[in-house]
């Protein structure tokens, strides 16, 4: 015990003299029960930054922090491991007759969303912690990746909650907070847009948005709030309020975007982009991929469609096809595969199961970098000044290549288009036109380019919610208006009364003048034929 206090004395000490404000200890309780890796490696280093700031962290994860900080001092903190021996069948990104593959994908998630958390929520591990853990905590902090029903524990503990996004903020999460989400020029990641959109883009984002709000309140915020029924039992649930006013009361969301990633968007102030928090200086690099990259004379291409795409699934006929083209390249080709052989293997591609993938891009001699355009991917490329061929399969992922090919520093070919033709095109393209290599490395500038470092920017930000002991001021007037209010059309409405109300008046008025004018220029008329009459 003496040992921790000691750590945390001088871990504070350090936090004194950094930028950073004072802040005394506090618990805070990390729910990331999902097992999905690469969301919860973008937000390690911030929850391992906490617990160098010296506060008493929580984590319920499938995934651990590093066992020590960067100097080599232990990081202390409660892991709830959460066990996912099981393997779930997941559907097959890769097969074009998959349902995720024909059906939209914000029609998609109203299935998708509920689905993911009951499978997080039926651990036994998760479920024993949010029934019996009696701890005390001044701060929650959970991944909302459809998962609105975490924000329950926050009314559990009595303390604000801060979500985590790991894409952007479209409209199924900016609806509780008010957050601009117009649909003429903000393009959904779900919909593969970028601005300006033609009209029938605009159509379909418009759709979209109606799915993400209209018709998410009345198909998957019942069954969120069924799951939290459900699985959210501790004692006092009972009088715990609806999902909805729940999810209003959010602190705090850190958004896993920036505009080099993303469209430029107007936020609230609760919204902060932390886009790169993931990203650490780059390590040596093992001797012999050091030697492949400083040896090889016309640089290296890396090639990895991240870790929930595997590339060795993908069916023969893709594999040949990708292979053939490859080969034509005088570049050293590094390709993430998940098997032992790849037949018919070129000369100049080297295959392996795992390849450090931030220590490769930062490398000079990385020249290109074939992608699936997963978000953090893209982040690294830009971060590191790459360009990127990109090949989304599923997801933001289009939406992030489009994006990136919009700023000059990508090409894409989605992958149920892929022809060696098309692929072999841009490959070359990409390899020997400068203008490439100019816009990521402008990209890159201006990524890096922010007032305080990103991870200390939302560590500030965290740190800010539990000193004021939430950010309820953060919050916009929006937040408390009916969505009639908030398009003005009850205003329409009444003006459009008003304004029918003045034209029938001037109607009638018009008509009586008429009617009056037409009176008394028939009534001379009358008058004389009565004379007449009467001679």
């Amino acid at each position: 015990m003496n040992h921790r206090l000691s750590i945390t004395f001088l871990l504070l000490f350090s936090c004194y003299c950094s930028g950073l404000p004072n802040v005394r200890p506090s618990n805070i309780l990390v729910f990331l029960p999902t097992p999905v890796k690469s969301h919860f490696g973008s937000f390690k280093p911030l929850l391992e930054a906490l617990v160098t700031r010296g506060h008493n962290l929580t984590l319920v994860s499938p995934f651990a922090l590093s066992p020590t900080a960067d100097d080599g001092s232990p990081l202390l903190y409660t892991h709830v491991r959460v066990n996912h021996n099981k393997k779930v069948s997941g559907p097959n990104f890769l097969d074009r007759n998959s349902f995720t593959n024909w059906l939209p994908m914000y029609m998609l998630t109203l299935w998708l969303g509920p689905h993911i958390t009951r499978g997080a929520l039926e651990n036994e591990v998760v479920k024993d912690f949010v029934l019996n853990d009696a701890g005390q905590y001044d701060l929650v902090v959970v991944e909302n990746f459809f998962h609105e029903g975490f924000v329950s524990l926050g009314y559990k503990y009595g303390v604000p909650v801060v979500q985590l996004l790991s894409f952007a903020a479209n409209a199924r999460v900016s609806q509780w907070h008010g957050n601009p989400y117009d649909p003429s020029y903000i393009a959904d990641f779900c919909v593969g847009y970028t601005a300006p959109m033609t009209f029938l883009q605009r159509v379909d984002n418009a759709l979209a948005a109606v799915f993400n709000t209209w018709i998410n309140r009345l198909v998957y915020v019942p069954q969120q709030q069924a799951l939290v029924r459900e699985y959210f039992r501790f004692a006092g649930h009972e009088r715990m309020p609806d999902l909805e006013t729940m999810l209003r009361n959010v602190s705090l969301t850190l958004i896993n975007s920036h505009p080099m990633i993303g469209p430029a968007v107007p936020l609230v102030p609760s919204f902060v982009q932390v886009a790169g928090m993931h990203l650490k200086p780059a390590q040596t690099l093992p001797q012999d991929l050091k030697t492949i990259l400083d040896t090889s004379e016309h640089g290296v291409v890396y090639f990895s469609l991240g870790s929930v795409i595997q590339s060795s699934k993908m069916p023969k006929e893709t594999v040949s096809l990708l292979l053939s083209e490859l080969a034509k390249i005088q570049q050293i080709v590094l390709w993430k595969w998940e098997d032992d052989q790849l037949p018919n293997l070129p000369k100049n591609v080297v295959v392996r199961k795992w390849f450090p993938q931030n220590d490769i891009l930062a490398h000079p001699n990385c020249r290109l970098f074939i992608t699936h355009g997963g978000i953090h991917s893209v982040i690294e490329a830009i971060y590191h000044g790459v360009p990127m061929l990109s090949i989304p399969v599923f997801g933001d992922q289009k939406h992030n290549s489009v994006e990136a090919e919009s700023r000059g520093f990508a090409l894409y070919v989605s992958y149920f288009d892929l022809t060696a033709e098309l692929f072999g095109t841009k490959l070359q393209k990409l390899l020997h036109d400068p203008r490439f290599g100019e816009a990521v490395s402008k990209a890159s500038s201006i990524l890096r380019d922010d007032p305080i470092p990103v991870l200390e920017k939302a560590v500030f930000w965290v740190e800010y919610v539990i000193r004021h002991k939430g950010a309820p001021h953060l919050r916009t007037a929006a937040n408390d208006l009916y969505w009639f209010q908030y398009y003005l059309l009850d205003v329409i409405a009444a003006i459009s009364l008003l304004l029918a109300f003045v034209l029938y008046l001037n109607y009638k008025f018009f008509s009586y003048l008429l009617r009056k004018t037409c009176t008394a220029k028939s009534s001379p008329a009358k008058v004389t034929k009565r004379k007449h009459k009467k001679q």
